[in-house]
């Protein structure tokens, strides 16, 4: 009995055990909530934004994880106020109600938007009408029409437009009439086509999205008073508001929210998190003011309110009455003295209507007193005659003065801080010395404790023009300027510095350039970008780069150039800017400024950061441009858009280099620019075109061709390959370009068939391609569409791919082998040749870089080389293709070292067109003989 109580008690505390770890290990994990309205329904909001939560999830904290919160605007709200909920996805409007009533923190990112093949931050609205309506062509024949719009709630389609009437002085709720049309918006457009309304307010970009749907004709609509602003994609009639802010709210672990803001902003352009949200991403937070000024103007929530009345709002109404109740008074008080002097039998009446008069003035003065202490208002009186003050109750409290002693300018003078003095003195001596009414904000101290203050003084003169008296009324404002600076704060200030932001130094540049003060070429803008910022932030988190980032900004903000003004920015990321005016540097040639600048850059960044007790040297890549220019009249914009170019040209010189801004520069981007637009329709409008380079083996069989792609412009002409592949390489464009290369090879080789050629092809294929989760099953799904032998193929990559997990490329590689596919290294030697990836890798081939051949014959290391290479694939049997074979003498080296080399160069056949090619590939085959080389007139690169 003894022994089964025992073993009852061991298992009794055994579960109780595991049930507390269990729930530890469960209490660990946290999870964090993202509001976000109710759109459309549950369902489909939820679909729409829940990719977002799990990128978060993919990327965050394992012990932390993310979840959508759809909700009604009354869910929505009820959430917020009860902080149920840790992150705010909301529109602008709504974010900036929550932000004045419930204290959010400023926007962690703004999103980006990606509406047909355009990427935009901003969003505006717009104002149609039919194209037939030639009665309605500006803003002010709105005046008395019908309006068709969706809700008066919406943000971008009707307080956006409501906005623009109200600055047009048409009032929304009486000069128009409004018909909500409710969802969907094709509700507003019916309204308006039909005739129920003369105009609509929708968003801008619906209009153009519905044409290129069929939904309405081009003809069919007009824009009133349309605007086009530079980068945004849509035709408005608003001005251009920022797009969705992504906040938290106060509660949340500020941690958390670093590294929610970090996984937002390094959201990449292209991944699968973007293309599933139909998203281009985030980047940093807009200026929201905007919007505040917008809810304030159609006095919206939390601006639906009038303020509560205050003493100078009264006296700025009554002034007139106030000053006939007081001259009244001392008029009756004149007659009741002539009166008591010729009648003393009125004496006692006298006497009582003189202390009913002074019971009313004390409960008046009672009054007023009360009515200043709740508006926080104070006043004083100064007679110019007996040099005396008199004061109200609450003005003694505000500057803790004694009501009980003669008071003396010296005592106003001393709550108000040493910094302003100053200019309260000043204001005051032309009031009381030539007679000026002034309104000054300023300063001063009680006990421990600073408040603004905003005094208005005002100057009373007598019938005769001379000054009698100074009135002045103080009110405290405190809450009113630190609610301004706040917001300045939120819209110019970076908010991990400390320092100023891009909008900042946007504006600043902008003032600069609209005064006109700065004489040619002595301002700078410089954009510095901290070397391998990210591998440092990988290798020691986020915390010690954010700390990093914080010592870099308080250096350059530290830094002296002579006497020079500097003005320091964070841009974004790890990216920084100076803003320098230096009249000394402007006959500076641009090399001496080079020369000056680096070094006085480098002497900058010499020193270690100390980041928690641990030394850090990084170097910086910087661009530079100098303005302004003789008849050029720059933009901020272009002055960016320069300092950008030269940052770029300094990155690719690989870090620690600094490069002025050049001309070329512009025409080289502006070339870029658009061989990536047209790229993106080369496919579409059948520009692309296949060549071909045959293989020989020593005895001048063919044995193989290599397929190359050339770019036939419409405009441009032939385009090489090394200028249009590097840009197909930084974007998704090689995919597509990868994946028309293979179908076309595949008919290519069914073609070769029909005609009795046994055709083995050699395909370039992308790092980037290859390195997709997707790639094998793409070669497998051509491959069984077109119902093509694998082993026709052989897949040249390059070494660069190996830099890649080499186990997982070596996975795929042998997937492929087992289908039959063959593999060669292109440019071998080039890269990172390594033993250790021929002996891992399923590779068949290996291809010889053509600048080892073309010097092989005469020098030393070159043959050395190559010597070594076909030893290395004579070891593993490797097939070797030499490339660039254009002399005999070429030829006869490598045959003499190797008989089974195979032969890729202009000796044997340029590229040409693949038709060309096939119906010559079985006229003959290669000899030692000239006359038997194949030629085509095409100097193309190999």
């Amino acid at each position: 009995m003894r022994i089964k109580r025992l073993i009852t008690l061991v298992v009794t505390i055994s579960m109780c055990v595991i049930v507390q770890i269990c729930t530890t290990a469960v209490a660990k994990e946290q999870t964090f909530s993202i509001g976000t309205p109710m759109i459309q329904t549950h369902e489909e909001t939820l679909f729409r934004w829940q990719p977002l939560a799990d990128y978060l999830n993919s990327v965050a904290d394992p012990n932390h994880r993310f979840e959508i919160k759809v909700l009604d605007l009354q869910e929505l709200e009820t959430a917020v106020s009860g902080s149920t909920i840790d992150f705010l996805f909301v529109n602008p409007s709504v974010y900036v109600n929550y932000s004045y009533r419930f204290g959010l923190t400023s926007p962690l990112a703004t999103l980006v938007n990606r509406e047909q093949g355009f990427n935009s931050s901003e969003f505006s609205g717009v104002i149609f009408t039919r194209s037939d309506r030639e009665d309605i062509n500006q803003l002010d024949d709105l005046k008395g029409l019908v309006v068709a719009a969706p809700s008066k709630q919406s943000l971008a389609a009707y307080q956006m437009q409501a906005s623009e009437l109200v600055k047009r002085g048409i009032d929304p709720n009486s000069d128009i009439t409004l018909l909500e049309t409710g969802l969907p918006l094709t509700n507003t457009l019916n309204a308006v086509m039909s005739g129920t309304a003369d105009v609509g307010f929708i968003r801008a970009g619906v209009l153009e999205t519905w044409q290129q749907q069929g939904v309405i004709q081009p003809n069919s609509y007009r824009i009133v008073e349309p605007r086009q602003f530079g980068g945004f994609p849509w035709v408005s009639s608003t001005r251009l508001y920022p797009e969705w802010p992504f906040s938290a709210l106060a509660h949340t672990d500020p941690d958390v929210v670093r590294q929610v803001t970090a996984a937002l902003l390094n959201l990449p352009l292209n991944s699968p998190t973007s293309e599933a949200l139909s998203i281009a991403g985030f980047t940093i937070p807009g200026d929201y003011r905007g919007i505040d000024r917008l809810l304030r103007e159609l006095q919206l929530e939390p601006f639906d309110y009038r303020p509560p009345l205050t003493f100078k709002e009264v006296w700025a109404e009554w002034q007139f009455l106030g000053w006939v109740f007081i001259l009244s008074l001392a008029g009756l008080m004149i007659i009741a003295v002539i009166v008591l002097k010729r009648n003393n039998a009125a004496l006692a009446l006298s006497h009582l209507n003189n202390a009913m008069i002074t019971h009313q003035l004390q409960e008046n003065e009672a009054l007023l007193n009360h009515a200043q202490q709740v508006a926080h208002i104070g006043s004083w009186e100064y007679d110019l005659d007996t040099h005396e003050y008199k004061c109200t109750e609450q003005m003694c409290l505000m500057f803790a003065l004694s009501s009980e002693k003669k008071l003396t300018l010296e005592d106003f003078m001393r709550p108000v801080i040493q910094e302003d003095q100053s200019a309260v003195l000043s204001a005051w001596n032309k009031a009381h010395q030539h007679g000026r009414d002034y309104d000054i904000d300023y300063r001063v101290k009680i006990g421990e404790q600073i408040r603004w203050v905003h005094e208005k003084l005002h100057v009373i003169r007598n019938s005769q023009g001379r000054m009698v008296r100074l009135l002045g009324t103080i009110q405290d404002v405190t809450e009113k300027i630190e609610y301004e600076q706040h917001i300045e704060s939120l819209a110019f200030k970076d908010t991990l510095t400390q320092i100023p932001n891009r909008a900042w130094l946007h504006e600043s540049l902008d003032t600069l350039l609209e005064k006109k003060i700065i004489v040619e070429h002595s301002a700078f803008l410089i954009l510095l970008n901290i070397d391998r910022f990210k591998t440092i932030n990988n290798a020691r988190g986020s915390r010690f780069g954010d700390s990093l980032l914080k010592a870099v900004g308080h250096r350059l903000q530290s830094c002296r150039i002579g006497d020079a003004s500097i003005n320091v920015a964070r841009m974004a990321g790890d990216e920084f800017a100076i803003l320098l005016v230096a009249q000394q540097f402007s006959d500076m040639s641009l090399s001496d400024l080079e020369i000056f600048l680096s070094d006085h850059c480098e002497q900058m960044f010499s020193a270690p950061f100390i980041i928690e007790d641990e030394p850090v040297v990084v170097t910086v890549s910087t661009g530079v441009t100098r303005f302004p220019e003789s008849g050029v009249d720059l933009t901020s914009d272009q002055i960016f858009q320069r300092a950008n170019m030269a940052l770029a040209h300094s990155r690719k010189e690989g870090g620690a280099h600094l490069s002025f801004y050049e001309s070329p520069m512009s025409d080289a981007a502006d070339y870029r620019f658009r061989l990536e637009r047209d790229l993106k329709r080369a496919v579409e409008r059948k520009e692309l075109r296949l060549f071909m380079q045959p293989q020989f083996d020593v005895n001048g069989n063919k044995v193989a061709a290599e397929l190359l792609l050339r770019w036939e412009h419409a405009e441009l002409g032939m385009i090489s390959p090394v200028e249009f592949i590097p840009i197909a390489e930084a974007s998704n464009l090689i995919v597509e370009l990868d994946s028309w290369v293979m179908t076309q090879a595949c008919d290519l080789i069914r073609d070769a068939g029909k005609k009795g050629i046994n055709l083995h092809l050699a395909i370039n294929i992308s790092p980037r391609h290859f390195c997709k989760e997707t790639f094998v099953p793409w070669i497998r799904a051509v491959l069984n569409d077109q119902m093509v032998d694998p082993k026709r193929f052989i897949l040249e990559v390059t070494e660069g791919v190996f830099l890649h997990n080499i186990d997982a490329v070596s996975e795929k590689m042998n997937t492929l082998r087992q289908l039959g596919l063959q593999f060669s290294i292109d440019d071998f030697g080039t890269g990172y040749s390594s033993l250790a990836y021929l002996k891992r890798l399923p590779v068949n081939e290996i291809k010889i870089d053509r600048s080892f051949v073309q010097d092989a014959p005469d020098d030393a290391d070159d043959a050395a080389l190559i010597d070594a290479i076909l030893a290395v694939a004579d070891k593993m049997q490797l097939r070797v293709v030499a490339e660039g074979v254009e002399t005999f003498e070429q030829a006869d080296f490598l045959k003499e070292r190797s008989e089974s080399i195979i032969y890729q160069g202009y000796l044997f056949g340029r590229p040409a067109p693949v038709d060309d090619w096939l119906e010559r590939w079985e006229e003959r085959s290669f000899s030692s003989n000239t006359s038997a080389i194949v030629e085509f007139d095409l100097p193309e690169n190999q």
